[in-house]
This record gives structure tokens, sequence and C-alpha cells, in this order.
């Protein structure tokens, strides 16, 4: 039975988060301090790092434990926003918030014990526990997206509790504002984003509720988080699935924007529905905008609304027929149906090598127990004559070779999931998408596997054709080659020197031999790192890891990550055209 249960009315979920202006939503002084015998702890959160400097966002902790409540509660602060206004009102929502959960849960234990003791039965303590992930801390490599989900998780009896997810998401600029679907999705992303999540849970049916209670589109306030180009979208338990789903969640792409802040090809929906008695269609197709060759877009655009037009026509036609023979014969027909959603998986941009990739997902129910889905891709490099991007463009003349080798490995990792000896390697015409550095090769229902796995995919990454930079140049001064060389490490890092770097920017180094360790200060700011070690210690807080350990090389000299300037200095750093300035 599907459960109900109360959420706050406050707009603390999804897009609706924050007006330009709400001081009269900042009660957080009205509301009760915690008791003498809570701690706060301030600690950095580590959250996905970026050449150039996102915000920082630690954690205030409040832990008590009585006989009646156990709480533990971590708030997220953020720091270093563009708009201090805004910043400081946002965090006074997230904690008045977390405050005002903590006065109910002691309230509702206060209450409940008093009903324990009058009827002479000892009272299980209730529990409140808020926890939050950093899902994009703005910064360049983050379109200067911050995004955070919080879980308040609350036990009052019985069984089990209950989660809540409240999400936050705003554009860190010079005059803040929450982020809006529609920014991303144009202005009906509704029916975009509704399409592509009821194709989701059309896999898996199973695991969700259906009529009534089940999904029936997302709503004006809907939650959602940004995390590595996908727009995650969040159902409370028992929304829309049972409780064993937990608190379920839709990943899709964004199409708009790119990592890297600036506007590249703009991929928008033209929507297309039909209904009649025996025929319904739902056609989501993508719109290119922003080509640099105009004509070849147009091309693009046309080509992609026929092929969705002739689906509609060809299986109207057929619909109508068997209508006519189903009424002859005297059965009912099911009406028959189309629906076609799309993905983009690259939108162009030096991030993506010029490439706008999009995948197509063409739905059609004629039926049956389920329809049929076909899946077409287009990739393209958007260049002043844009050309069809293909395999051996990307892997060289033995890319078949190469790319039947790895898909070989992977399905013999898992021979149950396809049929026996079906994979005889990839075809001339391979369907394939470009996403985040990879050639995603995808199969057919049924090509290669059996109808519960879907439509088969496999990530082949890229070869990297990126080479360290050639200049460096710190407080405004170039430094030549022989002072500061730049490596590249294995995971595409950039590693830089670190002492000539940090005397530049007026810290101390202190170097330890024995250790392998190196302390660095600047009046009241101190930092340690050790070589190999992937953990770096600020102002003795809890450690923060870059993704990679510092590294001593043949010269003798500590080489760190480019972050280790932006994250853990501060410093100002800027990474373009084959330059480095750190200032």
């Amino acid at each position: 039975m599907k459960k109900s249960f109360k959420m706050l009315t406050v707009c603390i979920s999804g897009y609706c988060l924050i007006a330009a202006s709400v001081p009269q939503l900042s009660y957080a002084a009205s509301l009760p301090i915690a008791e003498a015998t809570s701690t706060v702890v301030a600690f950095p959160i580590s959250a996905s790092l970026n050449q150039q400097q996102g915000v920082n966002i630690t954690g205030k902790t409040i832990k008590e434990q009585t006989a009646e409540v156990q709480v533990d509660i971590l708030i997220p602060v953020i720091e270093g926003m563009k708009d201090t206004q805004y910043q400081n009102q946002l965090n006074d929502i997230i904690s008045s918030h977390a405050m005002k959960d903590l006065e109910n849960i002691k309230k509702q234990a206060s209450d409940a014990a008093v009903k324990a003791k009058e009827s002479g039965y000892e009272m299980r303590p209730h529990t409140l526990n808020i926890q939050y992930e950093v899902k994009a801390d703005g910064g360049t490599a983050n379109a200067n997206i911050i995004s955070i989900k919080m879980t308040t998780y609350t036990y009052t009896g019985g069984a089990n509790g209950m989660p809540r997810v409240d999400t936050y998401n705003v554009l860190d600029e010079a005059q803040a504002k929450r982020v809006e679907l529609k920014e991303w999705f144009g202005d009906s992303y509704k029916d975009n984003i509704n399409a592509q999540i009821q194709q989701e849970i059309a896999k898996h049916p199973e695991n969700f509720f259906q009529g009534e209670e089940g999904f029936k589109g997302i709503s004006d306030t809907q939650s959602f988080y940004i995390e590595k180009g996908a727009a995650v979208f969040v159902f409370q338990k028992y929304q829309i699935a049972p409780g064993s789903s937990g608190t379920p969640e839709f990943h899709i792409s964004l199409s708009n924007k790119t990592s890297t802040g600036q506007q590249n090809v703009k991929i928008t929906t033209k929507t297309i529905k039909d209904e009649s008695a025996y025929f319904t269609s739902n056609l989501n197709i993508p719109v290119f905008e922003g080509l640099k060759d105009t004509k070849y877009q147009a091309q693009l655009n046309d080509i992609i609304e026929r092929h969705a037009m002739e689906d509609q026509d060809n299986l109207k036609k057929q619909a109508q027929a068997d209508a006519v023979s189903a009424k002859e014969s005297g059965y009912s027909m099911r009406p028959y149906s189309l629906n076609i959603l799309f993905e983009a998986k690259a939108d162009g941009g030096a991030d993506n090598g010029n490439m706008v990739s999009v995948k197509i997902i063409t739905d059609t129910y004629t039926g049956g127990a389920h329809g049929i889905q076909r899946v077409d891709t287009y990739t393209v490099r958007d260049e002043p004559e844009t050309s069809r991007v293909e395999l051996k463009d990307l892997f060289g003349a033995n890319y078949k070779e190469g790319i039947n080798k790895q898909i070989g490995q992977e399905i013999a990792q898992h021979p149950n999931d396809y049929f026996k000896d079906s994979f005889k390697g990839i075809s001339d015409t391979q369907s394939f998408y470009i996403e985040k550095g990879d050639a995603v090769i995808l199969f057919s229902p049924y090509e290669i596997a059996p109808y519960s796995a879907g439509i088969p995919e496999f990530r082949i990454a890229l070869p990297k054709e990126s080479t360290a930079p050639s200049r460096l140049a710190v407080g405004g001064e170039e430094l030549s080659s022989v002072e500061a060389s730049i490596y590249i490490s294995d995971n595409g890092t950039s590693l830089v020197p670190l002492r000539i770097i940090a005397e530049r920017l007026g810290y101390n180094v202190k170097w330890n031999e024995d250790k392998q360790l190196v302390e660095i200060n600047k009046g009241a700011q101190w930092t340690s790192l050790q070589a190999g070690k992937d953990s770096y210690i600020i102002n003795r807080m809890a450690p923060l890891p870059l993704g990679q350990a510092p590294v001593i090389k043949e010269d003798g000299m500590m080489y760190v990550p480019l972050d280790f300037f932006s994250k853990i200095l501060k410093a100002e750093v800027q990474a373009e055209s084959g330059s480095i300035s750190i200032k």
C-alpha cells in the first residue's frame, strides 16, 4: 500500500529553491539553539575538484544523545560564492530547515516519552540523522552550478524510519539564482523528462506503483540535483514505488550547456503528439541550434524529423488497417503506440572535441507483452564544414580489432547475460555515441542479448590527444621550462612543481627528507602533504583528496596536481590554450 507522509512546504526541493530576495525566509535566529550537550565541529568535505576554483563547502556537525533522542546532523556551509548576500541567505535557509527538524523531533520524542511513562512501557529513542552530498561545487567544470543533496532520516517508532530528500541547485554568478529545468531542457521540459522517466520505469515495472499510485509526471517543484553532466530526478520513498525501492532516481543528460560554462550547440525539443482510438504517439524530436555549418544543421534537423514522421505515418497506417481487421474478427484491439525521445550526449565545444552526439530511442508497440525499441545515433563534428564522425576517425584504421577485443572481454565477464557466440564483431555502420571521453558502442534489443538486457552498451575510452601545457606563469611572471616543467599523469591530471610556485606565491616551504613530507605556511595558513599520498591537510583539519598524489620526478622536485593551488591554497588558477596562470 502506498504510504503518505508530510513534507516541508517551504521551497527547498527541485528548482523552487530560493527567490531573488528572500529575507522573509531567514528565520534561523528565531529557532531554538541546540542544547549545551551538543557538539559543533567544522571540517572540509571533499567535492568534485576543478582546475578553476569552485566554492568551498564545509560541514557543521550537531550531535546529541539523551534517553529520548539520538541526533546526528551534518549541515553544509557554503563559502566562496560570488554573490555573498545570496550565499548567506542560502546557508541560513539550509540551517533553519535542519534546526526545525531538530525542534520537531525533540517535541515528538518528549510527547512520546510522557505517553510511554503513563502507559507503563519503555520508549525507544527517536532518531534524527541528516547528511549531505556535494554533487557539484561550482567552477567552470560544473558550469558554475552548485548542487547539494540532503537526506533527512527520521525514526519515531515502528519497524523503520522515513527518509526525506531535499535538493539545492544554484548558479554561482555575480547575481546568483536558482537553476531551473527549462533553462536546460527548454519550455517543454516536462514532456521530455516525463517521457524519459516513463521509459526507465517501463524497463522494470515491477519496481514501481502502477495506475493511480504510479508516476504521473514531474511536479513544478520536482527535486533534482546536477552531477556529471546529468540532471538526477529524485522521488521520495513511497511516492512512486514501494519502500523496497528507496528514493528512486533517474539520470537524464543535460543538453544545453557544457562543463566549461561556454554556450555550445543548443539542443531543444520539438514535441508532436497524436491520439485516436487505435493509435497514440508522443514524439520528442531533437532540434539543433548553433552549429557552425548552418546548412548542415538544417539538413540534419530535417533528416531527423523526417525519420520520426515516417515512423509515425507507417505505424498509424498499420494501426488503422489492423483496427479494421480486428473489428471484422470481433475482437478488441489495444491501441498501437509510438514514443520517441532523445538524450544529448555531447554538445560540442573543446571539452567534447567539438563533437555533437545524440542518442534517439524509438519505442514501438503493436501488441503483446511489450514493445520493441530502436536506437539511432547521430554524431557530427562542429566545424565550419560539419562532417559525420566515424569510429575510424576516432580509433584509426584498425578500429574494429581494438573495439571487438574490448567488447569480447566485457561479454566474457558476464556470459549469461548474452546469447552464446552471438557477438561476431561490430559492423561498418555500428551505432555509437560520444559521452564524457568515451565512445559508447550499442546494440539493438535481441541483437546479442535477450530482451531483459535492454539495449547493450559498451564504453570504450577515446584515445588521449592532449599534451601538457607549454607555458606556466606565477603572479604574472612566466617561468622558463628549466625552472618549471609541466607533466600529464596517467589519469590526465596536470602536474606542476610545488616549491617554486609556492615560494613565488609568498609561502614558506619546509621539506622533511625522512618522511618525504612538505609543510607550507603563510601567516595563519598551514598545509602539509606527503609524496605518494592523495591526502592534503589544511590547518590540521580532515584531509582532502584531489584524485592525484604528489610525486617526486627524476629531477628531484615534488610535483602536485594543479588543483592543489586552487583548492588547497585558494589561488586563482586559469588553464587555457596551452598555458597555465597562477596568482
